[in-house]
């Protein structure tokens, strides 16, 4: 019986003794200490980046706790600080602490996995893993509006288009036009942030005067880390198939007195709008009163308006016709027709008969000149009409009757006064 009760005592103690153990784990302040938050600068690294990993614990427990020091183990990042939290101290019940630690990403990518490790002394420890993610894409960058050719001269309306596909915002986004050759609207414009799967577009006027390659830079920043990445297109110089096309027909030139006149027609054979149109004659010539420049204003495709300028000029010989105006951006073009003129006055000064030259010559660079309209005017157009009225009032008057009633009353009228 006591070998019995013996037994039962030493059972009954090592029980207790379990029990006291397990309590004491679990009072553990340590045992209360937890990982609470875990934030990423920038969220994805490009190969290089250095970014900030910082984990949050939290004491959820009622007494302080002893943290003898905290590390971020990793075999594929280099962390920068590694020893900044060889010595921690303690936390208090209910409070929160922070551990920040700047790690730099080498050439690979993919995502990697370093451990946060929490070092209690003699209570143990606390390990917990944060994947990182190495990613080298890129902003996408486009251009929209671009034509097919490009003009000297002439202001172009181009969009840069840049969309973030990236894990994670990019701030400080600047687009910037690096081209020499060209003017610009604006040297640079500063977009700021872009969000993940966001995108903004940025207008630029364009007026390039040699040909080359149209590059814009986009500079922006993955958390501290600078980057930037280009898009370039062919700047060749063509025909401009859509803008306005003048040409100058029906031209007639005479003289009057001691000026030379050049009349005709400009048309509009392109597909844009011409605006501000002027008409001149360019040299030998001179514009003299009273109409040296004629002034026509805006043409639209297919529309056309007669000019009229007056000039002088010493002896015969080929005329340019010049024909100036704009496009919507304000460009100014110029086009030049030839005419075979003369004046009032030959190359010595004495004077010459009035008469009238017909346009000739080879056409501008966009037109032809046409004599058609000297040809018409030598027409009797006036006595031809007249005659075609006589003619017809005749034969109305003798189909009513009118001839015979007329030829009888004047055989009666001379008849009464034999």
């Amino acid at each position: 019986m006591n070998y019995r009760i013996c037994i039962a005592l030493i059972v009954l103690a090592a029980l207790c003794g379990f029990a006291a153990a397990v309590t004491d784990d679990d009072s553990d302040p340590a045992s209360q200490i937890s990982v609470t938050g875990i934030t990423k600068s920038p969220e994805t690294l490009m190969p290089g980046d250095q970014g900030f990993i910082t984990v949050k614990i939290t004491n959820s427990g009622e007494e302080s706790a002893s943290i003898d020091r905290a590390k971020l183990y990793t075999d594929d990042l280099v962390v920068v600080n590694d020893n900044a939290y060889e010595v921690v101290g303690d936390i208090g019940a209910k409070n929160s602490m922070e551990f920040t630690f700047l790690v730099e990403a080498g050439p690979a990518e993919g995502i990697f996995y370093p451990s946060f490790y929490l070092d209690f002394g003699m209570s143990g420890s606390l390990r917990t893993s944060i994947p990182v993610i190495v990613d080298d894409t890129a902003p996408q960058v486009s251009l929209l509006g671009v034509p097919e050719t490009f003009t000297d001269g002439k202001t172009e309306d181009i969009t840069v288009r840049v969309g973030n596909t990236r894990d994670g915002e990019l701030s400080a986004v600047t687009i910037t036009p690096v081209t020499d050759g060209i003017m610009s609207d604006q040297t640079s414009y500063f977009v700021g942030v872009l969000r993940k799967d966001e995108s903004a577009e940025v207008p630029f006027a364009i007026t390039p005067d040699e040909e080359g390659d149209l590059t814009f830079v986009v500079d922006y920043r993955n958390g501290v880390n600078v980057h930037s990445t280009t898009v370039s297109i062919p700047m060749n110089f063509g025909t401009d198939k859509t803008s306005a096309v003048l040409v100058v027909n029906e031209v007639e030139v005479s003289l009057s007195g001691s000026t030379t006149t050049v009349s005709g027609d400009v048309t509009n054979a392109g597909l844009e709008e011409a605006y501000s149109v002027m008409v001149t004659v360019g040299d030998p010539a001179t514009p003299t009163n009273p109409n040296p420049i004629a002034v026509i204003g805006a043409l639209e495709p297919d529309d056309f308006s007669g000019f009229e300028v007056t000039y002088t000029m010493q002896g015969a010989g080929e005329v340019p016709v010049l024909v100036t105006y704009k496009d919507q951006d304000g460009n100014i073009y110029e086009e030049e027709f030839s005419v075979s003129g003369s004046s009032a006055f030959d190359a010595d000064g004495d004077a010459l008969a009035e008469r009238n030259f017909a346009a000739g010559g080879p056409g501008g660079a966009r037109g032809s000149m046409s004599s058609m309209g000297s040809g018409f005017a030598q027409i009797p157009f006036i006595p031809i009409i007249l005659g075609i009225l006589l003619i017809a009032g005749g034969l109305v008057a003798w189909r009513k009757g009118y001839l015979a009633r007329a030829r009888d009353g004047i055989r009666t009228r001379l008849h009464k006064e034999k």
